[in-house]
């Protein structure tokens, strides 16, 4: 018998009964929809952020790039005018521009999770998502999210994404998402050498 089949779930946050953070959780409620495009692997990825934001903000809706009727929906819903796209690219928009916010009127927000290479190749595999408004940070604060690597400076994890969409754009206290997060991390047993260096 495998370790992992020896492993048990809480059946609250699924995550290892080690590492529960269910006492950690506070929920919020937000003003728009948080969708996250979340890449197939990233499901299964013991380290991905993405379901403590939806723990954090039930409302959240986590598709999966496996389930195309959920892809399909989201694309029939979402329009220039309703949407946006938190994703760098040529033509993506400092959410800090201007003296507003540029996401004013948007009442549905979608986050990409993955790998910055998977990340690049959901957009590429959904051209819809080029056709919405699409923003990054000019001033993000530094990641505090050390359990994971990346080889991207200044790299965020997808509830850090969140969070500073919904607090600068959107004046939302989110308090309880980083609270999430250093539980997980408080919580975490893998090897030191898995954790992001202080120079990335």
């Amino acid at each position: 018998m495998s370790k992992n089949t020896l492993r048990r779930y809480c059946s609250s946050c699924k995550y290892p009964q080690s590492t529960c953070v269910c006492s950690e959780i506070d929920i919020i409620s937000v003003p728009v929809n948080v969708i996250i495009l979340q890449h197939a692997k990233e499901q299964r990825h013991a380290k991905n952020t993405a379901r403590l934001v939806s723990l954090c903000i039930p409302t959240t809706n986590i598709i999966s790039t496996d389930d195309d009727d959920a892809v399909t929906n989201l694309r029939k819903h979402c329009t220039e005018a309703n949407s946006a796209v938190i994703y760098p690219s040529d033509k993506s928009t400092a959410i800090e521009s201007g003296s507003g916010t540029p996401l004013d009127g948007v009442d549905t927000v979608i986050f990409i999770d993955g790998s910055w290479k998977q990340a690049f190749g959901m957009v590429q595999r959904y051209p819809w998502l080029n056709t919405l408004p699409a923003f990054h940070f000019r001033h993000a604060p530094n990641t505090s999210y050390a359990i994971r690597h990346t080889r991207v400076d200044k790299a965020l994890s997808t509830l850090e994404a969140v969070a500073y969409t919904l607090s600068f754009a959107f004046k939302t206290d989110v308090t309880s998402l980083h609270k999430a997060q250093r539980a997980m991390q408080q919580h975490w047993k893998g090897p030191q050498s898995h954790r992001r260096r202080s120079s990335e």
